[in-house]
């Protein structure tokens, strides 16, 4: 059977946040909603070549409270052996103060040139409401490159 556009089937519109009452503190906080499924994917770090200038990138900040974990997707491509490309993924719960997310892998992930160019993914849960992605490299120079992108899949 096709549908045809003034056939299609109306859907519900839920809300995916609420203001809730925290007994706790005395005030409205948002509360969202997890047993929807959604998924979105956003680019942490877009594609930039880390080498003499600039050895180091920290992404934008993604508000992220919505959604339960995240495929975190790193894309490597090695020029000429630079040493080493360093990631992590960083949390917050106001902008201003990050933290580095230490669990697995993500407490040294670590690519050096000797790997080659390599795409990987990982798997982490999302634990605050802000999160961005933050790559130092080693041994680049001119000539000498990473060139990364990393981006996230989101899944509530």
């Amino acid at each position: 059977m096709v549908y045809r556009p003034e056939e299609v089937p109306k859907q519900a519109r839920l809300p995916e946040s609420a203001l809730v009452y925290d007994i706790t503190t005395h005030k409205y906080v948002t509360a969202y909603r997890k047993d929807f499924k959604r998924q979105e994917t956003i680019i942490l770090i877009p594609t930039v070549s880390l080498d003499d200038d600039p050895t180091s990138v920290t992404g934008k900040a993604f508000e992220v409270p919505a959604y339960k974990r995240a495929l975190i997707l790193i894309d490597v491509d090695v020029t000429s052996d630079p040493t080493d490309v360093l990631f992590s993924i960083e949390f917050s719960s106001n902008q201003h103060d990050w933290y580095k997310y230490m669990v697995g892998p993500f407490g040294d992930l670590r690519y050096e040139d000797g790997a080659g160019d390599l795409q990987e993914c990982l798997d982490i849960p999302i634990l605050a409401p802000w999160m961005r992605a933050k790559a130092v490299a080693t041994g680049s120079e001119a000539g000498k490159i990473f060139k990364v992108t990393v981006r996230a899949v989101l899944n509530g």
